[in-house]
């Protein structure tokens, strides 16, 4: 005789809280390596929610995010790089958490060392010091919402598996 038993499989949210779990972890431990292995096997949706996921964890920690930023934008692509500690997108990302705004939803860190201002009502508001320390460490581009779309559309082709 044998009997069998019967386990509810983990839901798709629990499985999406366990990889952003995993994901702070090597955060903390600024291992792009390790990330790498998450973002490069998920679907870029499930991508999203992590990123969304490690934005809320660590909303109160700047360092962490900024480095995040960084990652994200591809400034840090080996544990060599946490040495630098002037990497541009994570400085500039520092400094925009710091005055109050938030990545993923006032800005957003893009491949090719990019940063983009989601939120530019809430960009027009920061202190006269932190828009000099933009203008002078990085080339402005301003875009209308049409080009934005058309790069963003573009950028999200080059990710999509």
């Amino acid at each position: 005789m044998f009997s069998k038993e019967f386990e509810p499989s983990p839901s798709p949210v629990r499985k999406i809280g366990n990889v952003v779990r995993l994901a702070k972890t090597y955060c903390r431990q600024r291992s792009p390596e390790l990330l790498d292995r998450i973002f490069d096997s998920l679907p870029v949706e499930v991508n999203r929610q992590i990123m969304q996921g490690i934005a809320v964890a660590f909303q109160h920690d700047a360092d962490i995010l900024g480095w995040f930023c960084g990652y994200v934008a591809g400034e840090i692509n080996c544990r060599e790089d946490n040495q630098s500690r002037h990497q541009p997108i994570t400085e500039l990302s520092k400094t925009l958490i710091r005055a109050g705004m938030e990545p993923f939803t006032d800005f957003l860190p893009y491949p090719v060392c990019r940063l983009v201002i989601l939120n530019p009502e809430k960009f027009g508001l920061l202190p006269d010091k932190v828009k000099a320390v933009l203008q002078k460490g990085f080339v402005v581009n301003e875009r209308t919402s049409e080009q934005a779309n058309q790069i963003n559309d573009a950028l999200l082709q080059e990710f999509v598996v």
